[in-house]
């Protein structure tokens, strides 16, 4: 459990800490640069994504799972990542003539080319981070992220203010995957040790081949809404939604990614234990729950104000849609745990089909909603999320015996108490249009900053007065899971100061 309780913390921080500077940078670019050229760079991630995909392959998710691996497991994963990405950067780099004339804009093909650079530099970091995730060491993990961030960041923010432009936007990605792949070397342990072999191969590319079969599919699907928007509308039509994307994309990642790598090296090795799993399953259903749902849904009510203060007025018309992607978020993480179900229990057979069912939903609720906006797209990502919250949620179902009413009862308390929240902030919301002032505040809520504090405020001591005085039992798991953290690490230095 302490070991468990460890990799929690410092995922967490490494996720907190990667993600946070990565909000605070995304502020300062965005209010240096314009959706336009946030569009540009939109219309070209799918491309950069895909490369990713086929230069990790599945293999390092396979080192993670795995019993047990050899130095020339571990050898013949690197040489495998080195040698796709090379290839994929320079395949990026030959269509990028096409994908310029696709969407119209010549600026596009130098453009790929050097961002695609970032799919070989990343390439060299991939087995060490397989590797760390594994063994659980998030620590280094998180000092990695953060001053890779630090320092492309920097590359950016001072790219921006020399007046590059979109320029700015390429330079960061492509210095984040060399800084990444350089501190990796540096502060990792691994060091290559092995040789290629190619029955290590043979024996990961079962498993691995389904996943990087998945991996292309959620890769393409998910840049598919900004192929189609690029395509159809303005580039910066397409800005404003990648910001609201991001925006809301920013608490479900980060939820998901602190309890998505925890879960499958842990439920991985409760694989043989059905009941112990199924167990650990509806504690983490919980967890997720009791801190992303009221996160989310408030992202939702003080989205107006927020990117006012934040983004400035030129990206107020991304709140609509930021809204209603806010509350396609909130089951996001919940659709990652039942994956990693899956995963740990090797069955990507069931993987890849969940994966193929979900994207004919994506195309089925894009082929109807393109023609009446982006609008009605972003609706229609609300509507599919739900629907794959249930596809995803079968075979847990099935493997597991974790009943639909079991799923709801858990996730019962969280919702009404978010409900509850959500009400009592959008109420503060509703008294700016009632008046210039709340005299029973003596504060202006016309002003952003103020309504967006009040809200938040108002959201917080809500939602945690109901929960504490209901002692929901999510709420309960939640508060001893971060005071048996910080209370063990206080007693140890107490231990070792003695």
């Amino acid at each position: 459990m302490g070991t468990l309780r460890t990799a929690l913390f410092w995922s967490a921080m490494e996720r907190f800490g990667l993600l946070g500077v990565q909000f605070l940078l995304g502020i300062v670019l965005a209010r240096l640069l314009s959706p336009r050229e946030y569009g540009l760079i939109g219309m070209l991630m799918v491309f950069c994504g895909i490369g990713q995909v086929f230069a990790d392959s599945g293999l390092s998710t396979a080192l993670v799972q795995r019993p047990a691996n050899s130095a020339d497991d571990e050898a013949t994963v690197f040489y495998l990542n080195i040698g796709a990405g090379a290839v994929l950067t320079l395949l990026i780099c030959a269509v990028s003539p096409l994908v310029a004339r696709f969407y119209g804009q010549p600026v596009l093909m130098p453009l790929l080319c050097v961002l695609s650079l970032q799919v070989f530099l990343s390439s060299f970091g991939i087995v060490q981070f397989a590797l760390l995730t594994r063994t659980m060491d998030f620590r280094r993990q998180a000092i990695v992220g953060t001053l890779s961030v630090l320092s492309s960041g920097a590359v950016g923010v001072g790219m921006a203010l020399s007046g590059l432009g979109v320029w700015s936007l390429v330079g960061q990605s492509v210095t984040a995957a060399l800084f990444r792949s350089l501190l990796v070397w540096k502060l990792g342990t691994w060091r290559l040790n092995g040789r290629f072999r190619r029955a290590s191969f043979q024996a990961m590319w079962p498993f691995s081949s389904r996943l990087l079969a998945s991996g292309l599919l959620n890769t393409v699907f998910e840049n598919l809404y900004s192929v189609v928007i690029g395509r159809l509308y303005r580039p910066a039509d397409l800005g404003l939604f990648t910001r609201a994307w991001s925006f809301a994309q920013l608490p479900a990642g980060l939820v998901t990614s602190i309890f998505g790598r925890i879960t499958l090296p842990a439920f991985a090795r409760m694989q043989d234990d059905i009941a112990v799993l199924k167990a650990s399953v509806r504690k983490v259903f919980r967890l997720l729950a009791v801190v992303h749902f009221p996160a989310m849904a408030a992202l939702a009510i003080v989205a107006d104000p927020l990117v006012r203060c934040l983004l400035t007025d030129k990206w107020a018309p991304c709140v609509p849609y930021l809204q209603v992607l806010s509350f396609a978020g909130m089951l996001y993480p919940l659709h990652a745990l039942h994956l990693n179900v899956l995963t740990a229990q090797g069955r990507s057979d069931l993987f890849l089909r969940l994966e193929i069912i979900k994207k004919a939903l994506t195309v089925l609720a894009l082929v109807c909603t393109f023609r009446f906006g982006v609008s009605a797209m972003v609706w229609g990502i609300l509507v599919l999320s739900v629907a794959c919250l249930a596809v995803n949620g079968h075979y847990t179902r099935k493997l597991l015996n974790y009943r639909w009413r079991e799923q709801a009862l858990d996730l019962a308390p969280v919702i009404g108490a978010t409900a509850v929240m959500a009400m009592a902030m959008s109420a503060i919301f509703y008294l700016k249009f009632k008046t210039t002032g709340a005299w029973f505040l003596l504060l202006d809520m016309t002003n952003p900053l103020t309504l967006l504090l009040v809200q938040l405020t108002v959201g917080l001591t809500v939602y945690g007065f109901i929960a504490g005085l209901s002692r929901m039992s999510a709420y309960v798991e939640f508060r001893s899971l971060v005071f048996s953290y910080f209370g063990s690490g206080s007693e140890r230095r107490a231990e070792g100061s003695a």
